[in-house]
């Protein structure tokens, strides 16, 4: 029976980063101005270790076939992230995969999906734009009037947007987000509030390569994914929030109660709320706030039980 993979977090400073992960994580958060908890990561440099394999990275069990059921190569495809801004990001846009091949030369781009898992009153993101096209917004950039043209958008707890590659986007301070993504770090700078960096200096735009994938004019109702709560197991309950080519993001949530989880393709689930425990034919994780997992293929039926809030994912069939 393949083995329940608890992977490890990896943290990177961010200069609009806050404290309220050093909550959830406490002392294995490293000091600086801390923005991201790569929760689920396997990429080159930033691959969370597994608990109990003497250094092992998800990137290894990736390549060695402990996640999907054959070896692999290359990265782990997706990426899941804990953001905690106190400030408002960079106004940005990412590519998708033909544009990630054509621009930068990497085999895929970046479509992504956020949770906020709690906010404070008055909280905003930008979700998309008014500009008929992506010159239009070039050249609203240009005159001083970009933020006039972007699209905020107040946020409560418990809301989910789905970012498809070519949405313009920026969240903003006072939340803390669960976002899900492909295994991508392609990100385009549109602009940056005329912030400074350590070095002293403004931030480099991606002006050029940003607007050409732009997607205009905006579709705002594709962003609301979210599909009805169904009941399941004992005191639970679930929702698909989004199911794309990229991946297929769910919730679930129980109260004093279990649930059980059927198998397939491998899956990530990361606690965030409560606690309980995750339990297969012969192993069980205890789950607190914070802790990710990786089920593999071939796990077959899983065990929820407890007081917890999950995020479960699944790769979609454009990530195989």
């Amino acid at each position: 029976m393949p083995e329940l993979l608890v992977v490890e977090p990896v943290f990177a400073e961010r200069l609009w980063g806050g404290d309220e992960l050093r909550r959830w994580f406490g002392d294995v958060v490293p000091e600086g101005v801390i923005g991201e908890c790569w929760a689920v990561s396997g990429m080159d440099g930033m691959s969370g270790r597994i608990r109990g394999h003497e250094g092992a990275t998800l990137r290894d069990a990736w390549v060695r076939g402990l996640v999907s059921g054959r070896p692999e190569s290359g990265e782990f495809p997706l990426l899941c992230k804990l953001l905690d801004p106190q400030d408002w990001l960079s106004v940005q846009v990412h590519p998708d995969d033909l544009q990630a091949r054509a621009l930068e030369g990497q085999p895929r781009g970046k479509a992504e999906c956020w949770l906020v898992v709690s906010c404070a009153d008055g909280a905003e993101l930008i979700l998309g734009h008014t500009a008929q096209s992506a010159l239009e917004l070039q050249e609203a950039l240009a005159d001083g009037t970009l933020m006039e043209h972007l699209v905020r958008v107040p946020v409560h707890q418990d809301d989910f947007f789905m970012v498809s590659a070519g949405t313009v986007h920026s969240l903003g301070p006072g939340m803390l987000v669960y976002e899900v993504q492909q295994a991508s770090d392609i990100t385009y700078r549109l602009y940056d509030f005329d912030r400074v960096g350590p070095d002293g200096r403004t931030r480099e735009l991606h002006v050029d390569k940003g607007f050409s994938v732009v997607a205009a004019p905006h579709h705002p109702d594709a962003a609301s994914t979210a599909r009805a709560w169904q009941g399941t197991g004992l005191h639970a309950r679930w929702r698909v929030l989004v199911d794309c080519p990229q991946f297929r993001v769910e919730r679930w949530e129980t109260v004093q109660g279990r649930f059980t989880m059927v198998g397939g393709s491998y899956r990530v689930v990361t606690c965030i709320g409560g606690s309980g425990t995750l339990r297969s034919v012969d192993q069980t994780v205890e789950l607190g706030l914070g802790t990710s997992v990786v089920v593999p293929a071939g796990t077959g039926e899983v065990e929820v039980a407890g007081d917890v809030v999950l995020v479960v994912t699944l790769p979609g069939p454009a990530l195989g």
